[in-house]
C-alpha cells in the first residue's frame, strides 16, 4: 500500500518529468518560444502548488532548476544563475548539471551567442566578448562596401567598352560576335555581386545569421566568375593573335589579388567566434 505522502511525491515526480520532456522538445533545433511560455505557465502552478510542500522534500530543487533552464534559453541569465543557485541551496549540495548551467552562463564561454541577450550588454561588454561589427568583421564590411560601389562603377563603364568592340566589326566581324557575349557576361557579374553584396550589408547590419552563409555564396561567386571571366576573355584574345598581354596581365592581378582575398575570409566566416556571436537573428 503507498503512503499519501509518497504518492504525492510520484505525482510531482511524473509532473516534472513531463515539463522536462516539453522543455527538451522546446529548445531541440530552433526554439519554440510559443511552448517555452507554456512550460513557464506550468512551472508557475507547480511552484504554487510544491515549492513548500515537505512532502515532496529537497526534490523540490527541481523547480528551480527548470525555472533556470527556462531563463536561460529566453536569454534572462541573470535570472537563471539565481535560479540554479537556488536549486544548489534546495538539494544542498551542487551537482554536475547545474555547475554545467553555471559555466555557460558565464560571459565569454562557447555558449555565449545561445545565453547572452547582446541588446542588454553595454557597448564595452560586447566588445569585452567579440559582439558586433567591429575588427576583422567590420573591415570585411568596409571591403564589401568598396566593392559594391566598385561594381556599380564598373557597370557605368561598359556602354564605352561595347561601342569601341563595335567600331572593328568590319574589320574583325568574328571578334565582335566573340567578344559582346563576353562583355554582357562581365556586366552581369558586376550586377550580381553588387546587388548580392548590398543584401549581405542590409542583412550583417542585422546581425542575421543568414548572413554567414550569403557572405560566403558572395565570394564563393566572386571566386567563380572571375576565374571564368579571365579564362573567357583570355581565350578570345588568344583565337584572335591580339597583343593584349599588359592589359590582360593587368586583369589577371586584379581577378588574382580578389580570388586570395576571398579564399580567406571563407574560413573565417566558419571559425570567427565574433561571427558566431554578433549574427544570432
Amino acid at each position: 500500500m503507498q503512503l499519501p505522502h509518497s504518492k504525492a511525491r510520484q505525482n510531482y515526480i511524473d509532473q516534472i518529468k513531463v515539463v522536462e520532456a516539453n522543455l527538451k522538445d522546446a529548445t531541440s533545433g530552433e526554439k519554440d518560444k510559443a511552448l517555452l511560455a507554456q512550460i513557464q505557465k506550468r512551472l508557475d502552478s507547480l511552484a504554487e502548488k510544491y515549492q513548500y510542500s515537505e512532502e515532496i522534500g529537497t526534490a523540490r530543487y527541481k523547480l528551480y532548476e527548470l525555472q533556470a533552464l527556462v531563463h536561460y534559453f529566453n536569454g534572462f541569465d541573470d535570472d537563471a544563475l539565481d535560479f540554479i543557485n537556488q536549486a544548489i541551496e534546495m538539494r544542498g549540495e551542487t551537482y554536475p548539471k547545474a555547475e554545467k548551467l553555471k559555466k555557460q552562463l558565464s560571459l565569454g564561454d562557447s555558449y555565449l551567442s545561445k545565453t547572452t541577450n547582446p541588446d542588454k550588454m553595454t557597448k564595452q561588454q560586447q566588445r569585452d566578448h567579440k559582439i558586433g561589427l567591429e575588427g576583422w568583421l567590420a573591415f570585411f564590411v568596409v571591403g564589401i562596401s568598396i566593392s559594391i560601389l566598385y561594381n556599380v562603377i564598373q557597370i557605368f563603364t561598359y556602354p564605352s567598352a561595347f561601342s569601341e568592340v563595335e567600331s572593328v566589326r568590319s574589320q574583325a566581324p568574328g571578334f565582335v560576335s566573340a567578344m559582346t557575349p563576353a562583355l554582357w557576361f562581365e556586366v552581369f557579374q558586376f550586377a550580381i555581386l553588387a546587388a548580392i553584396g548590398i543584401w549581405l550589408i542590409v542583412l550583417l547590419a542585422q546581425h542575421k545569421r543568414l548572413a554567414k552563409h550569403v557572405a560566403v555564396v558572395f565570394l564563393a561567386a566572386n571566386i567563380v566568375l572571375g576565374i571564368i571571366d579571365y579564362a573567357w576573355a583570355s581565350s578570345i584574345f588568344s583565337e584572335y593573335n591580339l597583343n593584349v598581354d599588359s592589359e590582360m596581365s593587368k586583369q589577371g592581378g586584379l581577378i588574382g589579388r580578389s580570388i586570395i582575398a576571398s579564399c580567406i575570409w571563407i574560413p573565417y566566416f566558419f571559425v570567427s567566434k565574433r561571427v558566431k556571436r554578433t549574427l544570432t537573428k
